[in-house]
């Protein structure tokens, strides 16, 4: 890992999306995670920042160890730039830590903070992916409110899309400008997925009067499952099955909506 003197910090474009879902369960961490590898090995700057404090999981769904954590950083035991890890296939990864609840008593406090250490990387890094917790906790939204793009997993279960319009609610009342993605997981084909976005999207709109945009979705794959046993990325376990492909396509996607920007995208006010 470079340290912060050889980390290019000129201006860049970057964009920060939180990816973040209603309720847990539904594949939102191996998502972030393998789509953060897919934008690394097409050339992107890619860091991925893990703040599920307390559930962390992002290290034990790539395998890598983390010598110091964002909560160390926040305790002046070490710098931001110390916290990074190298994850695989180019990925930069900023990890938290499980069962703190010190931290996430926090609140104001923790989020203040993490903004202020996480602004020094901006310019580092293309696109950052915030991994939140799952719900609607003020924790959780907090950091979703720190992107310039919202991404909201859901699966085809009753409860998974509840959960998620909870999700889009909360954004739709406090930040109405917030542009909000969804990725439909575990679908069994991608008509599923259209379809599933569809009923969705009508209900946004029906009863929040919002657009949200189809970000796309994931096949249902075992191998996902079996990555996540071996502690392993699908995007080096088995990169070519269908979960992964769909995976790749929402890269796609992603990469065609970077846009340049004169301006800081953290953090919108």
């Amino acid at each position: 890992m470079p340290d912060k003197g050889e980390f290019d910090l000129r201006p860049s474009n970057a964009r920060v999306y939180a990816i973040t879902s209603g309720k847990g369960g539904v594949g939102k961490t191996s998502i972030a995670v393998n789509l953060s590898m897919s934008l690394a090995r097409a050339g992107m700057r890619v860091l991925l920042v893990d703040s599920d404090m307390g559930l962390a999981n992002v290290d034990l769904l790539t395998g890598v160890s983390a010598v110091h954590t964002i909560e160390e950083v926040l305790r002046g035991e070490a710098s931001i730039f110390d916290a990074l890890v190298d994850g695989p296939g180019d990925l930069t990864i900023l990890p938290a830590s499980s069962g703190l609840g010190y931290i996430q008593d926090m609140q104001d406090e923790y989020t203040n903070m993490f903004r202020t250490e996480l602004l020094k990387l901006e310019n580092a890094f293309d696109i950052i992916f915030i991994d939140t917790g799952a719900g609607i906790s003020a924790h959780v939204v907090d950091f979703v409110f720190m992107a310039s793009e919202v991404l909201v997993v859901l699966t085809p279960e009753p409860t998974a899309f509840a959960d998620a319009y909870a999700m889009v609610k909360v954004v739709t009342l406090e930040k109405p400008d917030l542009p909000v993605g969804i990725i439909v997981n575990m679908i069994t084909g991608d008509q599923e997925g259209e379809r599933i976005f569809t009923k969705f999207s009508e209900i946004v709109s029906r009863f929040l009067g919002r657009e949200i945009y189809y970000r796309g979705g994931v096949l249902a794959d075992n191998a996902v499952n079996e990555a996540i046993r071996r502690q392993v990325p699908l995007a080096t376990h088995k990169p070519n099955t269908a979960a992964m492909q769909s995976v790749r396509r929402i890269a796609r996607n992603i990469l065609g909506l970077k846009v340049a920007r004169k301006r800081s995208v953290f953090f919108r006010s």
